[in-house]
């Protein structure tokens, strides 16, 4: 009996140490497998690109950093209402320009799989959104990859090589790199910055700030949605910014501050304490002649020393302490992957843009073959435009559709 049990010991060892080798050698050839392409990111931008991939055969992954597609919506907006149109009625039928009108939407061969479906609201909840986007990835069965983060993008040969979190090798022929900006933008050798709270974990309960003095600084849609949020509870708000207030329905870029966020310009205008306020007090950095202080639990702006004779300080009303400041700065897009063989430079030539650089084309400037894509409004008609461009351009054709 004691011999059994040691043969059968012996037998299941064995066994194990097969299965271990044959894992490890899985894992060697899909290391050394080649993909056609490589696309960073499960957001609407990189599914949408996915689904033109795999509508056209062609062999490709998605890489996500997170358990769940869209899972920059999980977080932000903060305050959970989006500023992207659902336009659901056009008064046409012709499904093109019923799609310029729906800001959401992704191209599909499913028409259910249409924001309309999910939200009545004209500015839906980006809850509602998360689960578009789950249903879109899942009933069409796209190849992504959960819980990957590329921390290296490197170069061998012709083929690009992106390292995940694990060490894993990713080969690919073709990046493209959809990860959005998602960095929290805080000023380098911003002078007293560190007392600010950021919009990425600032408290949503108004209750936390009923009766306080509170100083936003930025004042594009992440600040005036804060304050909108607040402005029922705080005692007063001021916002400030480096250039004048840039509102969507003077400027007719999407991107600038939408109406249905700019409360406390109306408070402003009509004299309700609120203030708005720009130059260099607005610009608390590196170049500015402002820094903030904390003195007893409460947060000062104050001159550096050297910058005596600005005058933006001499309104009474900035004397005054504030109780809390949040940092409203917006995102950029995070360059850390490429910091190896495969570099990007920022659009800007000091460093600081929140985009790299790319061509017309949105290929990266110095690097074939790997492309970039930031889009909110008319998203999947860019995403269209940009995987033509890929199906003639990039060193693995993809057939038209």
């Amino acid at each position: 009996k004691i011999k059994t049990q040691t043969t059968d010991n012996k037998m299941a060892g064995c066994a194990l140490g097969r299965c271990v080798l044959l894992f490890a050698i899985l894992e060697l050839v899909a290391s050394s497998t080649v993909r056609q392409y490589c696309i960073i990111g499960a957001g609407p931008a990189g599914m949408q690109m996915g689904y033109f991939l795999q509508s056209a055969g062609r062999d490709y992954v998605v890489l996500e950093r997170n358990a769940t597609a869209g899972a920059f919506f999980l977080q932000f907006p903060r305050h959970r209402k989006l500023i992207s149109v659902n336009k659901r009625y056009t008064g046409g039928t012709n499904k093109e320009f019923n799609l310029r009108h729906d800001w959401h939407t992704l191209f599909s061969n499913d028409e259910q799989l249409e924001m309309r479906y999910y939200s009545t609201k004209y500015f839906p909840d980006a809850d509602e959104y998360v689960r578009y986007l789950h249903d879109y990835a899942e009933k069409l069965k796209l190849n992504i990859e959960y819980n990957t983060q590329v921390t290296t993008v490197d170069k061998e040969g012709t083929n690009y090589v992106l390292v995940d979190q694990n060490g894993g090798r990713h080969l690919c022929q073709v990046v493209i790199v959809s990860t959005g900006i998602w960095v929290p933008n805080i000023p380098k050798n911003a002078c007293g910055i560190e007392h600010a709270v950021g919009y990425e974990s600032v408290s949503t309960d108004p209750a936390d700030f009923e009766g306080k003095v509170v100083l936003i600084l930025g004042r594009g849609n992440s600040g005036f949605e804060t304050a909108d949020s607040i402005v029922g509870s705080a005692g007063y708000i001021h916002m400030s910014s480096r250039t004048r207030i840039r509102l969507a329905y003077q400027t007719h870029y999407v991107g600038d501050v939408r109406a249905v966020n700019d409360q406390l310009v109306d408070t402003y205008q009509l004299k309700s304490l609120d203030g708005q306020f720009e130059g260099s007090l607005g610009h608390v950095g590196e170049e500015s002649s402002v820094c903030i202080e904390k003195k007893d639990d409460k947060f000062h702006l104050v001159h550096k020393a050297a910058l005596k004779e600005f005058s933006d300080l001499e309104d009474p009303m900035l004397r005054h302490p504030y109780d809390i400041i949040i940092r409203c700065l917006g995102f950029k897009f995070d360059f850390g992957p490429f910091n190896g063989s495969v570099s990007l430079p920022p659009a800007s030539q000091g460093g600081g843009s929140k985009y790299p650089a790319i061509k017309p084309n949105y290929e990266a400037i110095n690097a074939s073959n790997l492309w970039h894509y930031f889009s909110l409004t008319g998203l999947s008609q860019v995403i269209r435009w940009i995987y033509s461009w890929i199906s003639v351009h990039s060193s693995c054709p993809v057939p038209p559709s």
